[in-house]
């Protein structure tokens, strides 16, 4: 027995009829096959969620979290009309034994026009310099009336053992990146508040770019000694691999593993055809260096779902997995993960979708890297520390603004015992940093 199958052509004016004869033992073959090639296109694991939903209402404040014991909460900018209400997007780095924490600074708006990058320092994570004055400025303002700008902090970099830190007025949150013909950078040297000058990491001035770099004096790569250029060269170079900017002690005692890095090449995010994902993306390790992970931030309605991309070939550039979603739910803000240094990764993000962005929670995989299986509370505007409830009240207008703790990123510091610090945003106004003992996690 078998089946007649008809199938029809239409091009233009002309169509056509085509009549074949299938045995039912060769259709059997055929859609086993088919099933098989569309299976298989499908197992790729990805990040998941691995325990009961957080719950705003019926467990308030936290979910139904506990929160993580020995957390440590210091503030580092206090927000003022005459310094800029609107601070946000905070980056974190810890090179050469000195902390240097920076983040977009604003007269009231997010990301309005003069937005720029203010900074504060640290060797003990403790301790930091005072920045509520507003002359601690790691990037000015760079804006003109012809090509209004505002500035993001990036992450920093330690290439050929010197540190630099590093803007952009396009954001982007990994290298290599290809936005990186718009990085600004500058020299961080020893001791505090001891910078180089601000100079683009290109030859040329960028496209649009010439007004603003005159007015307020920009370099270029060009105006660099040997030795910079030789370091900047190493953010492009591609064989035999592309080159790690970050700690290459990353496992040593007082170093961080830290590294805002894809070996090879990140997934391109322009390429990636869902339009409610965008470059707020974080990245970690799978096990033993078998492949590694980007998270995307969605913009999607509440209750949103972070997107992932998997790659299991860190040799490759180009074998990353289709961005899925997952089942891991995030109130529509920004997102940090990383790896732990028993190799475990951590994921930082307002994960339970809530009337605010709050709080901040710290989540924990199995060893197999993608399965999320605890999940603690940080930090929240209702704790004491933020006055109660009175900590999710904002004290300035601004567009863009709204409540609650956001946009973190988590910094590892191995010893004895090594630290978990986070760096966020209290409110889009304030910003702070947590700690907590490797030891509780």
């Amino acid at each position: 027995p078998g089946y007649f199958i008809i199938l029809y052509t239409s091009k233009g004016h002309s169509s056509c009829f085509y009549k074949m004869y299938f045995t039912r033992n060769f259709l059997v073959k055929i859609l086993f096959i088919i099933s098989f090639i569309f299976i298989n296109i499908n197992t790729q694991e990805l990040p998941s969620w691995n325990m009961p939903y957080l719950r705003p209402l019926r467990d308030f404040p936290y979910g139904g979290a506990e929160v993580l014991n020995g957390t440590e909460v210091f503030e580092l900018f206090k927000a003022s009309e005459e310094v800029g209400s609107y601070n946000m997007s905070p980056m974190l780095s810890y090179y050469n034994g000195m902390f240097l924490a920076s983040w977009k600074n604003s007269p009231r708006d997010e990301d309005q026009a003069g937005q720029r990058v203010l900074y504060s320092q640290s060797v003990n994570g403790l301790n930091w310099t005072e920045s509520n004055s507003g002359k601690r400025i790691l990037f000015p303002n760079i804006s003109t009336n012809a090509n209004p700008t505002h500035l993001f902090a990036e992450p920093g970099l330690l290439l050929n053992g010197t540190v630099y830190a590093a803007a952009s007025p396009i954001q982007f949150c990994l290298y290599p990146d290809q936005y990186q013909s718009l990085l600004l950078l500058r020299e961080v040297k020893p001791g505090y508040d001891s910078f180089g000058p601000v100079f683009w990491s290109t030859y040329d001035i960028p496209n649009g770019y010439e007004e603003n770099s005159k007015i307020h004096n920009i370099l270029t790569l060009t105006d660099m000694s040997i030795e910079i250029q030789n370091d900047i060269k190493l953010l492009n170079q591609t064989r035999p691999t592309t080159y790690r900017p970050c700690d290459p002690s990353s496992t040593s005692v007082n170093h961080t593993n830290k590294c805002e890095y894809c070996e090879n090449g990140c997934q391109n995010w322009t390429d990636v055809t869902n339009p409610t994902i965008e470059n707020e993306r974080t990245h970690y390790l799978l096990p033993n260096n078998s492949g590694d992970v980007i998270l995307y931030r969605s913009k999607s309605k509440v209750p949103a779902h972070i997107y992932a991309s998997v790659r299991n070939n860190l040799n490759s550039s180009t074998s990353w997995s289709i961005p899925a979603e997952t089942n891991i739910t995030d109130d529509v803000s920004n997102i940090n993960a990383g790896n732990l240094p028993d190799g475990r990764a951590y994921f930082i993000s307002n994960i339970m979708p809530n009337y605010i962005r709050d709080p901040l929670y710290l989540s924990i995989t199995d060893s197999s890297n993608l399965r999320f299986v605890e999940n603690y509370v940080l930090a929240s505007c209702h704790m004491e520390k933020f006055f109660g409830f009175a900590g999710c009240i904002r004290r300035f207008e601004g567009h863009g603004s709204q409540p609650g703790l956001q946009y973190p990123q988590g910094l590892i510091i191995n010893g004895d015992p090594g630290y978990l610090y986070t760096i966020f945003s209290l409110n889009k106004e304030d910003i702070y940093i947590s700690r907590v003992s490797l030891d509780e996690l």
